[in-house]
This record gives C-alpha cells, structure tokens and sequence, in this order.
C-alpha cells in the first residue's frame, strides 16, 4: 500500500472563492446551492406558526429571496418573496402594526389609507 501525502481527515478544498459561507450561514452542505441563515419563527404550536429566512444562492446565479414558510395544524406552506415583494410585505405589516398600537385611530388628523 502506498501512502498518500494528504493528511487523514482533512476537508476537500472549496470548489470556488464564491461558494464560501457568509458568517450568518448556519451551514449549507455540499449539495445545496443555496446558503441559509438568520432565521426567526413566530408564534406557537397550538396555533401555528410563521417562519422566515434568508436564502442566498452560493454561486450567484440568482438574486436573494426570502422564504416563509406558514405552518398550522402540521401543514406548511412556503414562499419565496423578491425584493420587491418583501418591501411590500414589511410595508403591510407595519401599517397594521401602526393600526394595532392607535386601536384603529389615527394619530393625527383623519386620514387613513382609503
């Protein structure tokens, strides 16, 4: 048997400079194409719940997406938003953030979104 120059145990060498993880990547395997971090749930089990979370392609080929996926009684569904849809989205639920905390007055004036 001849031995090899290569340390036992070692990592095989990234394929390209590009497909390094980001420092807030939990860690994507070899397969995946895709890096994937900062993720946040919200709510509970008995009433479901909403998970978000940044998805990046390693090599660049698309833009970056969000997915959230929703989850009640056992069933999920998922979405991929853009930059844009995300925009909207965060718009959405800040003006019914804004509604919730003035219980559906406005602060000033009598304007409303209609």
């Amino acid at each position: 048997m001849a031995t090899s120059d290569e340390p036992t145990g070692a990592r095989p060498a990234r394929a390209a400079k590009g497909a390094e993880c980001p420092d807030w990547c939990r860690g994507c395997g070899p397969n995946d194409p895709m890096h994937r971090g900062l993720l946040a749930t919200v709510g509970s089990e008995r009433s479901g719940w909403v998970s978000v979370q940044l998805l990046l392609d390693r090599f660049r080929r698309r833009d970056p997406v969000v997915k959230v996926d929703a989850t009640r009684s056992g069933a999920t569904e998922s979405v991929l938003l853009s930059r844009v849809q995300l925009d909207r989205l965060i718009y959405e639920l800040t003006y019914v953030r804004w509604r919730v905390m003035t219980k559906g007055r406005p602060l000033e004036g009598n304007y409303d979104r209609d």
